[in-house]
């Protein structure tokens, strides 16, 4: 089983039709993956602060409809946060959020303090929640206690007006990177965290400070993966962009899922995979990825879809 931890939010898309309208979508980076796992087939648990408001309880159904367990998260009187969504002409999103200090955030260290599940084989966690306190803390002290005993993979989804002090951030990141035996990231997370700085730079000075394997995604342009035995790189197909909102988190839900059917949700194994077999968990990734680009908002495919694609 996969334990996803971070955010679930609302997203509202701007209708085509009225500008004052707009429809509403549960979503948010991790959830998104949660949701992606289990339209794979993978047993999935999702942890965030779920808040007893109504857009609470929606998510809990959006959930409970895809078979995501979410009995492990913390309820909380907080709001959930809202996230309007408009999409540039290129149907890149640009995201506006609403909700400071919501439910997602109020997720403590003793929330987090019973032992997992035994039948839990990989944690994957990202998003704002990993930036914020409390939430920030308590999810540090969960990878840093579950590391080494399982399989930790993060993917940072970079949203800089909900982070705050980026320095901060970027020292507390950084500070994790010997727990994590897979990192993940966009071209647009290391321009927000490292101004200037070339996406392999970025990917060796994570590894220098103790990470595992590194995945990077470059929207349109492709993937590409640094692991032991070297670079490997991986272009996407061209497909009918809709929009790319939950691109990259249907990506990594698709390489997740795909460590797990290689039998490589392993630190070493996984480092030591050969090239061949890293190009073809991001060809695989970059399918899954591109067929979410064909639909509108975060609307990851099954395997059905995939194979029907």
């Amino acid at each position: 089983m996969f334990l996803v931890c971070g955010e679930a939010v609302i997203d509202m898309f701007e209708s085509k039709t009225n500008a004052l309208a707009f429809e509403a979508q549960p979503a948010g980076s991790p959830f998104n993956v949660a949701v992606g796992l289990a339209r794979l087939g993978c047993q999935t648990a999702f942890i965030t602060g779920l808040s007893r408001d109504a857009f609470g309880q929606r998510l809990i159904a959006a959930l409970e409809m895809e078979g995501v367990d979410w009995h492990l998260a913390p309820r909380t009187d907080r709001s959930t946060i809202l996230s309007f969504v408009m999409l540039k002409t290129n149907g890149e999103p640009d995201y506006a959020f609403y909700g400071e200090a919501g439910a997602d955030m109020d997720v403590t260290a003793s929330a987090l303090a019973l032992p997992l599940p035994a039948h839990i084989r990989a944690l994957h966690l990202g998003g704002f929640p990993l930036a914020v306190e409390p939430s920030r803390t308590a999810y540090a002290t969960l990878i840093r206690r579950e590391a080494g005993t399982r399989f930790i993979a993060l993917d940072p989804n970079i949203r800089i007006r909900l982070i705050g002090d980026l320095d901060i951030f970027r020292a507390h990141f950084e500070g994790l990177c010997p727990a994590l035996d897979l990192l993940k990231a966009s071209t647009q997370d290391i321009a927000a965290l490292y101004p200037g700085l070339d996406a392999v730079t970025i990917a060796k000075r994570w590894q220098s400070l103790g990470a595992g394997t590194i995945v990077i995604t470059d929207g349109a342009k492709g993937a590409f993966a640094l692991n032991a035995q070297g670079v490997v790189l991986s272009k996407t197909r061209s497909v009918a962009v809709v929009d790319t909102v939950g691109a990259g988190d249907s990506f990594m839900a698709a390489l997740l899922w795909g460590l797990a059917e290689q039998d490589l949700l392993e630190r070493e194994r996984l480092a030591n995979a050969p090239i061949q077999t890293m190009k073809a968990l991001l060809d695989n990734a970059n399918h899954v990825a591109g067929i979410t680009c064909t639909r509108r908002g975060a609307n990851p495919p099954t395997r059905t879809d995939m194979a029907l694609s």
